[in-house]
């Protein structure tokens, strides 16, 4: 936590001008198969998982896998347990959520190391953000960028191009938004040194990030279809509802649980944290705090220091019109990115599904173009 007089280090909250809230080292494909040969198979499922939707051959592979030993994770790092949290989380989804099945109950096969993994990282056990993209990435060639023709995620429902390229832009986006989240805490230090110029970089760093974050958002649809988006794979993201997790004892009864959704991102919580951008009381509010505990711990924790620390729009707000102009300019490039977003909201979810609920349940509707004025409404003044 920090205070007022104290601004947030990102390196502590394991963020990056070079990667934001992606994790420095690429996440692992697989797991080593000779070290860990009792997850081997989880392994092998997951690696088949759309095959196996295709054929509608899933439920009874799921059904015959063996829960391993809570002591198969003991030594697993952190990245090793987040391979597991993905690849468990998407046969989770999967089992749960496919069409055609009707269950209520996550095998013990792949609920208890869903459990387990989760636990350990202090993650929700159920697919979220950060395993459906902040962990879930590799590039074609790793001497180049997180651009996304370049990212190809390592888990996913589907054999199409689509969901591929979904997962790609958003991990790009995360990896866009670096600088500006990075930026922050300088943005900070330069309000509690009373050092403008260091405002003003901040500022223009942050701008300009979003400026890249939302040239990437522009081309969602350059290889993801609507069509193929809302039906192929959008309906395994799906929140798990009334499902009971087999073999674990810590998790009684049914259990509820939102499923993975860009709202779950830390970067724009972050950003609206830091710039000061009061959205109000509204139901979507509500949500998107509750949207928090789905993030990990350590990135829900920099949003709360950002939160906790000096305001950089009173400073401004006392400040010179340079400082203000800097400032109106971060401002109006919060508002595109929003408007473009609504755009996309629009396009994927109203216009295909006719939904108004987004995948983790967020009740998004006439609140995002809320929050768009929200964050226009917000800039100060000049002369």
């Amino acid at each position: 936590m920090t205070t007022d007089d104290e601004a947030p280090d990102p390196d502590r909250f394991g963020v990056s001008p070079e990667r934001g809230f992606l994790p420095d080292a690429a996440p692992r494909s697989s797991l080593d198969r000779d070290a860990h040969p009792r997850l081997r198979r989880l392994d092998e499922l997951g690696e088949r998982l759309p095959s196996l939707l295709e054929r509608d051959e899933l439920g009874p592979k799921v059904r015959d896998l063996s829960a391993p030993p809570k002591d198969a994770f003991d030594g697993l790092s952190d990245r090793e347990l987040y391979h597991v949290y993905r690849t468990t989380g998407f046969l989770a989804n999967a089992y749960v959520n496919d069409p055609d099945a009707d269950v209520e109950t996550i095998p013990a096969g792949v609920a208890v190391p869903l459990y387990e993994s989760t636990d350990r990282l202090g993650c929700t056990p159920v697919l979220s953000y950060d395993a459906y993209v902040l962990h879930n990435w590799t590039r074609d060639e790793p001497e180049r960028g997180l651009g996304p023709p370049n990212v190809r995620p390592i888990a996913k429902f589907a054999s199409l191009r689509d969901e591929r390229w979904f997962i790609a832009v958003h991990v790009a986006i995360e990896s866009a938004a670096g600088p500006a989240i990075a930026a922050i805490g300088d943005a900070q230090r330069g309000v509690l040194d009373d050092d403008t110029d260091r405002v003003v970089r901040a500022l223009h760093t942050i701008t300009d990030a979003l400026r890249d974050v939302t040239a990437i958002l522009d081309r969602m649809p350059e290889r993801n279809a609507p069509e193929k988006y809302g039906r192929a794979f959008r309906p395994y993201l799906n929140s798990l509802t009334h499902v009971e997790y087999e073999g674990v004892p810590e998790l009684d009864g049914y259990q509820s649980y939102r499923g993975a959704s860009g709202a779950q991102s830390s970067f724009v919580p972050a950003l609206d944290a830091a710039l000061g951008i009061d959205h109000g009381d509204n139901p979507l509010v509500d949500h998107l705090h509750e949207l928090r505990e789905d993030m990990p711990p350590a990135h829900r924790a920099f949003v709360e220091a950002v939160e906790d620390g000096p305001s950089l729009r009173d400073h401004v707000d006392r400040a010179d019109d340079a400082l203000r102009v800097a400032y109106n300019d971060c401002i109006d490039q919060m508002v595109t990115f929003r408007e473009h977003h609504v755009d996309v909201v629009e396009t994927y979810l109203v216009n295909q599904l006719d939904d108004t609920e987004g995948t983790g349940g967020t009740p998004y509707g006439r609140f995002l173009t809320s929050f768009t004025d929200d964050t226009r409404n917000s800039k100060l003044p000049t002369s």
